[in-house]
């Protein structure tokens, strides 16, 4: 028998050439496939496991049907001025690294993938399945996928879709609940709300669980919408005509990320302190709400855990499980000095 290859990888020829075979004999053989003579297979197979063969993952993935590869599609958020896509802010990108870090050590490649608007868009991607985070309702992507037959798994549900079940959610209407009664606790009597003009999930069920927290504390809900496109200005603008209206809040939640430095900055631009005179809180947690000479009291959505579970469910369903039920990913309350009164106030 010839040595082996000097060089590292062996390749399928250097089993045909150490085999005395053809390429296609060696291919049939170690695949099972075609009508290949018995005694011939084994000396193929004998000759592929003494030169160290192995197949790569391209051609295993041939053979399977299969790329490895998983796309992850953020929401399309792109402001006027083209600076702040998704995945500049804090959460989306957490999202990524944790789904990035479980796909990589099942050895996976992750893609983030352009938002796909044709069925031949979800072909040239070339995956395995995806994952969606913040489906609108009736998501257009949710679609395409399961026309091509490939599983998704969805940070949030889609509203239009209750038979979707393969989804990471962080019970928001618990989370909003929580925020509320801790603004109550602080002394706040007026709310206002901050919501936003996307029909995700999470903004829909946290301005449902205003509305219906306002109902039982006999308060008026007041729920003001911020443009997707333009966060801060947008809450900014809004939250300057609520302190200027002739019964200001003396609290707002902002519930989109950039939302609460806008009403941060809308109350100094007015000589209103916070936290003395307004609290203010946010429904998404990020890095640049902790800092500041006034850190934000927040709603940490866990985007670590959510990437990582989100990752997992779609694994779970490449692999043929069970019909895959929701999981759940806890918010945690954050509190800070946005809506801690001084004592006396």
């Amino acid at each position: 028998m010839p040595p082996s290859p000097s060089h590292a990888r062996v390749t399928i020829r250097d089993v045909a050439a150490a085999a005395g075979v053809s390429t296609t004999t060696v291919s049939h053989a170690l695949n099972g496939k075609g009508s290949v003579d018995p005694a011939t297979r084994e000396r193929v197979i004998a000759t592929a496991a003494e030169l160290g063969y192995r197949a790569s993952r391209a051609a295993r993935a041939l053979r399977a049907g299969r790329t490895g590869t998983v796309a992850l599609l953020l929401p399309e958020i792109q402001p006027d001025d083209g600076e702040r896509p998704a995945l500049a802010l804090d959460y989306y990108m957490r999202i990524t690294a944790s789904a990035a870090r479980v796909a990589a050590a099942r050895r996976h490649p992750l893609l983030l993938a352009p938002t796909p608007r044709t069925p031949a868009d979800v072909v040239d991607l070339g995956v395995d399945g995806a994952i969606v985070v913040d489906p609108e309702t009736h998501d257009p992507r949710l679609a395409l996928f399961a026309d091509a037959g490939l599983p998704v798994a969805t940070i949030e549900r889609d509203l239009g879709r209750p038979e979707h079940r393969a989804y990471v959610h962080s019970g928001n209407a618990d989370a909003a609940r929580g925020l509320l009664d801790h603004l109550r606790a602080a002394g706040a009597e007026r709310i206002a709300m901050l919501g936003t003009e996307a029909g995700w999930a999470w903004v829909r069920e946290s301005e449902d669980a205003y509305r219906a927290w306002c109902a039982e504390h006999d308060a008026t809900p007041r729920i003001a919408r911020t443009a997707l496109d333009a966060l801060e200005g947008s809450a900014h603008d809004r939250a300057r005509e609520l302190l200027v209206s002739d019964d200001p809040p003396d609290a707002i939640f902002a519930l989109a990320d950039g939302g609460a430095g806008g009403v941060m900055r809308a109350a100094r631009e007015l000589g209103v302190k916070v936290p003395a005179d307004l609290l203010v809180a946010s429904g998404i947690d990020s890095a640049g709400l902790r800092a500041g000479p006034t850190p934000i009291t927040s709603i940490d959505l866990r985007p670590d855990r959510q990437g990582a579970a989100a990752a997992e469910l779609l694994f779970a369903r490449l692999d043929d499980a069970a019909d895959p039920e929701p999981v759940v990913v806890p918010a945690t309350l954050r509190v800070r000095a946005s809506t801690t009164p001084p004592a006396g106030a």
